[in-house]
């Protein structure tokens, strides 16, 4: 039988060069195709097998076809490599749980060695063998033959495995460090003080990110910047942690600079927790002078402020976007907070011009991030820059010029919406809008009296209703539409409280009229408010606003019928239930006569 094959495959050989050649020209296109798809396939299971394996996979450069035969050579040659490493990839990749098993048990193992070692260490120490000298040593010793092993491995391309042999030596390094001084029986035995102990776990913390970069690893270099943070929090609430946080943010936004990772929200985090310690340890707040430890506090808050958003302009990648804008956030927030607290406590009257200060800050940011055609960051920092500013207006001013304020403020962005047709500019103006709406509904028209509350509420109904107008010639979208409606409605609800207020109120403009009057005056008023708003409905073509008017009519009707005729005199009856029956009368009368244009009209606008 090998002799017969070996006669078969000199017969192949002899035909090989030609023969083979003009068989498979008809398909030369076909095994072109076919030999790309393979050497994806090939390319594809060595991955996987790297990534089981814990090793790191180098792709090959593309190879490409240059003549048939050597197209039939790789689609021979690359069926046989894939049957090999599709069989070991099955082997590998069978059991879904592998790669979990790969962390699972080497996490577990590394930790149950750690574990005996320690046990072996507590044996040693009770049974007198070694000292406190003898102990730092052999911590350091032993952290160092860890690392030494995750090099080995890093070095035979156990990449992921390595890592973690990498972390539990630097781990083992810092904790025999903080022990040096932080353990009573340590401290005294080494003469160490806080500060050379801050100095050694610092060292430990840059040993790390120099790893942590060789490897290229934001996992370690994670791991080593929490030991930095670590290490300034075990310092204290003094100006050694702020100086040190602030050094270790500044670090690790030049590595964030060059290697543009997604790690940019966790120094934000870490640096204005460990500034938070120190404000209220330092008793900033509790002063009966300005001291300097007030200026030292602003002074880090402005490093931390200028520092995260140079981050903030760094990390402009789309990829961690959500991520910066969270950070962005927690940066403008944290400034305003602490420094406001300052500033309302020290230079309460400057409280405004402080928060107006930041806003032109994020101005400032918004121009040149617009400059440098950063989109999503100009239109960030243009959002925080108006947001300061409405909180500004509610920081310095009171009574009804907050709301009068936010009305002004809110037409005019969505003005400059329309004009420049951007629709950012209209939506941060509605929402201004909706708080004028929400202070001057629940503040302003009970807790202010007569003149200071007309003015209040209506200042945001003319705002509400030019801000429906101005949009009302634009062409909007699905959910803007439904905004326009629901300001020209907003603005109806505020008026018509507005005049039940003004009306009914004893100590205001009708003052000098009975209660009857009043009353009947009210019913009167809104009668004639329904249908001015069936008009301009039909006018503006809003159906909101005639659906608006219809209510409120009926509202009318069952307030005349519930309540007016039940409480008031007999003589305001009559006059009561003849004026708004005019008024309905007329307004059917006008609708008769004018019924076919306003079916038209009607039609029109369907």
């Amino acid at each position: 039988m090998d002799q017969n094959q070996k006669g078969s495959d000199s017969e192949t050989a002899d035909i090989e060069p030609e023969n083979l050649k003009r068989s498979i020209q008809p398909y030369e296109k076909l095994i072109q195709d076919n030999f790309l798809y393979l050497n994806k396939k090939i390319e594809k299971l060595e991955k996987r097998v790297a990534f089981l394996e814990g090793k790191g996979y180098t792709q090959e450069p593309e190879v490409t076809v240059v003549t048939v035969a050597t197209a039939a050579e790789k689609v021979v040659t690359g069926n046989v490599v894939a049957e090999k490493v599709a069989a070991e990839a099955s082997r590998e990749t069978y059991k879904p749980t592998e790669n979990l098993g790969f962390k699972v048990f080497g996490a577990v193992g590394f930790v149950l060695i750690m574990l005996g070692m320690f046990y072996l260490y507590s044996y040693a120490v009770d049974q007198g063998w070694i000292g406190i000298l003898e102990r730092v040593a052999l911590g350091v010793a032993f952290s160092l033959v860890v690392l030494v092993i995750g090099e080995i491995f890093r070095r035979k391309e156990y990449e992921r495995f390595s890592q973690l042999i990498t972390g539990g030596g630097i781990s083992l390094l810092y904790f025999t460090m903080y022990a040096t001084y932080h353990f009573q029986a340590y401290r005294e035995a080494l003469s160490m003080s806080l500060g050379m102990n801050t100095a050694l776990l610092f060292l430990v913390m840059l040993f790390a990110v120099f790893l942590a970069l060789r490897q290229n690893s934001v996992i370690l270099t994670s791991f080593a910047f929490f030991l930095g943070y670590l290490a300034a929090f075990l310092t204290g609430g003094s100006h050694q942690m702020m100086i040190s946080t602030i050094i270790l943010s500044a670090g690790l936004v030049m590595i964030l600079w060059k290697k543009k990772w997604g790690i940019g929200l966790y120094p934000v985090v870490a640096s204005y927790l460990l500034y938070s310690i120190f404000f209220f340890d330092s008793n900033i707040l509790r002063e009966a002078v300005v001291s300097p430890i007030v200026y030292y506090a602003i002074v880090y808050l402005i490093c931390f402020f200028a520092l995260f958003n140079i981050l903030s302009i760094i990390l402009e990648d789309k990829e961690n976007y959500s991520q910066n804008i969270i950070s962005m956030v927690i940066n403008a927030f944290a400034t305003f907070g602490f420094v406001l607290a300052v500033v309302w406590d020290y230079w309460y009257s400057f409280r405004g011009i402080f928060v107006i200060l930041l806003a032109a800050v994020y101005f400032g940011l918004a121009y040149f991030t617009k400059k440098r055609e950063l989109k999503n960051l100009s239109r960030a920092f243009f959002i925080l820059c108006i947001t300061f500013l409405s909180i500004a207006v509610y920081v310095q001013l009171e009574d009804f010029w907050i709301a009068l304020t936010w009305a002004i403020e809110g037409f005019l962005l969505v003005y400059m919406g329309v004009k420049l047709h951007n629709l950012d500019l209209r939506y941060m103006g509605y929402i201004v809008l909706a708080a004028a709406a929400t202070r001057s509904l629940l503040w302003d028209s009970t807790g202010l009296l007569f003149g200071e509350r007309t003015i209040s509420m209506l200042s945001i109904t003319l705002a509400l209703y030019g801000a429906a107008y101005l949009v009302s010639h634009v062409k909007l979208d699905d959910e803007e539409q439904l905004v326009r409606e629901l300001l020209g409605i907003a603005a109806t609800v505020i008026l018509t409280l507005a005049l039940a207020t003004e009306i009914t109120d004893s100590t205001g403009l009708f003052a000098a009229f009975s209660e009857n009057a009043r009353q009947v005056l009210l019913s009167v008023v809104w009668a004639t408010e329904s249908v001015i708003l069936i008009v301009v409905g039909f006018l503006g073509r809003s159906s909101s606003l005639r659906s608006t008017g219809v209510v409120l009519f009926g509202i009318t009707v069952v307030k005349i019928l519930i309540i007016d005729l039940s409480n008031l005199e007999m003589l305001y009856r009559i006059f009561v239930t003849i004026i708004v029956g005019l008024i309905a009368l007329s307004a059917s009368f006008a609708y008769v006569k004018n019924k076919e244009r306003i079916q038209g009209f009607l039609q029109e606008n369907d």
